[in-house]
This record gives structure tokens, sequence and C-alpha cells, in this order.
């Protein structure tokens, strides 16, 4: 027969961890984007869409695609930058990035939303965007195959 201590101790591991803290990471996680409310950091095509519509200035679409993808077709009014180049560019200082680029340089603080083919490349070039300290970047995690499939319609 087993003991009351082999059957209560997996019990009780099993209800410690549902209130154990969470990481450190987790929690400014948490804090960044309840500060953020206003602006979730994924981005839907409804908001692609309304946003090259209005060709606003305010707002960059970066693509993070490669040359040879790129070539394929590109969301309206979006700039590129490859994935490979994005921490370097990141680093460029502001006249340098424009010569490399051919786009004025975003600040910490605009708002810049990264798309690639399906979101994978673009959430890498989110995280490191965020990493570096700039805040006001998103993701449209659909990227070019949610754009064409719908912009079609």
């Amino acid at each position: 027969m087993p003991s009351f201590t082999s059957l209560a101790i997996p019990a009780l591991y099993q209800t410690s961890r549902q209130f154990a803290p969470r990481s450190m990471a987790a929690t400014i996680r948490q804090a960044q984007f309840a500060s953020k409310a206003s602006k979730p950091d994924l981005v839907t095509f409804e908001e692609i869409d309304t946003l090259i519509h209005q060709d606003s200035k305010n707002v960059l679409l970066i693509d993070v695609r490669g040359p040879e993808e790129v070539a394929q077709g590109v969301i309206p009014t979006s700039h590129h930058v490859p994935l490979a180049s994005i921490q370097e560019a990141l680093a460029l200082p502001d006249k340098e990035f424009e010569a490399r680029f051919g786009f004025k340089k975003f600040g910490k603080n605009d708002e810049v939303i990264f798309y690639c083919r399906s979101g994978r490349r673009s959430g890498m070039a989110f995280d490191l965007a965020k990493q570096l300290g700039y805040n006001g970047v998103r993701n449209y995690s659909g990227s070019w195959l949610d754009y064409e499939a719908k912009a079609k319609k």
C-alpha cells in the first residue's frame, strides 16, 4: 500500500506549480503589454489595409524578406530591410541608414510594423527591435501570405 507521502507530494507539487512566481522576463513582458494596451504587438490584415489606403506617413511598414522574395510582390507603402541586416541597420547612424535603405531611420518610439512571408522572420525582427529598446514596433504575423490572400478578395 502506498504511503500518504507518496500520494500527497505529487498532488502538492501540482498545486504549488499553479501559484509559482513568474520569471522576471515574463513579468516584464506582461507589464510592457499592459502599459501598451492601446496598440497590441500583433497587427491584423484590416489594420494593414487601412494603413496603406490612408497612406499614413506616421507608420512605417518594413518587409524583412530576402530580395528574391520582395521581387515577387510587396505590400504597398512598405520599405525593405532584410532580416539579416536588421541588427546592423538599427545600429547605423541616421544618415547612413537613410543612404543604405532609402528611407528615414525610425526612432525608438515611432510606430513600425514588420512583415515577412509568413510571420516567423518578422517576429524575429520584432523581438530584436524590442530588445534594442524600440517601443513602437509591431508584427504583422500573417505577413505576405495573409495579405496576398485577403487583398485579392
